[in-house]
């Protein structure tokens, strides 16, 4: 077996292409579909609107996951701590790494655009047809 470490998981999860993203408002867990993304460092960065419920529940529960799976099933479970930022810096280094983002927002500027920001600390994956999960140290 192919050694599990975050490079397996980016893999995975560039071919994957979109990840779902679960939150909370602690009474409910609802799920978004996320295509804007990229990794800055070791943090995940999500490309959204500051308008949505999911920035109101990632402000009060800053506890998010979000899972990526491949055509053939194989997938990973990102979980870890989520910060909203809407730093100029942020959100011109996420514009400038994910092209698409141009279709959705109104440039970097737009003060609706804003940057989630996941620093993962459980990281899961299931690649084997066994349907073994296996942990990968985040810093991996």
């Amino acid at each position: 077996m192919a050694a599990m470490n975050m490079q397996t998981v980016r893999a995975l999860m560039k071919e994957a292409k979109t990840g779902f993203l679960a939150t909370t408002d602690g009474q409910r867990a609802e799920v978004r579909c996320m295509g804007a993304w990229a990794w800055v460092d070791k943090e995940l960065w999500l490309a959204t609107s500051a308008v949505t419920q999911k920035v109101a529940d990632v402000q009060a529960r800053p506890r998010v996951e979000i899972c990526f799976m491949a055509p053939d099933g194989r997938n990973v479970r990102i979980g870890g701590y989520c910060r909203v930022s809407r730093d100029p810096q942020d959100k011109n280094r996420l514009y400038r790494m994910v092209p698409m983002l141009d279709k959705y927002m109104a440039g970097p500027e737009n003060p609706n655009y804003v940057v989630l920001r996941i620093t993962p600390d459980r990281v899961r994956l299931m690649v084997t047809l066994d349907l073994k999960v296996v942990a990968v140290d985040p810093d991996s």
